[in-house]
């Protein structure tokens, strides 16, 4: 009985780690996302970042309800991949959301992706670089603000610069 149950509990596991994806699989599968065609920073960003090294970006703007419907299914539809121990900073209102990973690379820093959402301004925008543990550090320790339609993560490492991730009316 108990070979049978620790069988099943490997089968499980094995279920569980063969749908894992790992953050540059999820910034690939993010950057196909329906309606997803803005490949360079501008204006619209949320992010203002001095500490994503080599950052891509990946987004949607001013989506009605449909292509809000359909960008935000999809896009959850690949978080849900990610391993939620990959997670350092984030949250989710139903109105805004924020999602940092990060994890270790073979280079010795991290390998990290910013997925920003807000359905008042009908955003959906993806980021992924490369940071270093002091970055990482930062981000994981940054305080996290959401309210309604606004939310605020602001961490900066001193001598190097900010990383913020800015939701509200005016942005």
């Amino acid at each position: 009985m108990k070979k049978i149950i620790l069988s099943i509990l490997s089968l499980i596991a094995v279920a569980v780690s063969a749908s894992a994806i790992n953050l540059q699989e999820a910034y690939s599968a993010l950057s196909n996302v329906p309606n997803i065609n803005v490949r360079q920073p501008d204006a619209n960003l949320p992010v203002i970042d001095d500490l994503i090294i080599d950052g891509q970006i990946a987004g949607a703007y001013n989506l009605d309800a449909a292509g809000i419907l359909e960008t935000g299914t999809s896009v959850y539809t690949i978080l849900n991949q990610i391993p939620l121990s990959y997670m350092i900073n984030g949250g989710n209102n139903n109105q805004v959301a924020a999602f940092v990973y990060a994890t270790p690379n073979e280079g010795g820093s991290n390998d990290i992706l910013v997925v920003v959402m807000s359905g008042y301004k009908g955003s959906a925008v993806s980021i992924y670089g490369t940071a270093t543990n002091e970055t990482v550090k930062a981000i994981k320790s940054a305080t996290f603000e959401m309210q309604g339609q606004s939310l605020n993560l602001s961490a900066t490492v001193p001598d190097v610069g900010d990383f913020n991730i800015t939701l509200n009316k005016g942005r």
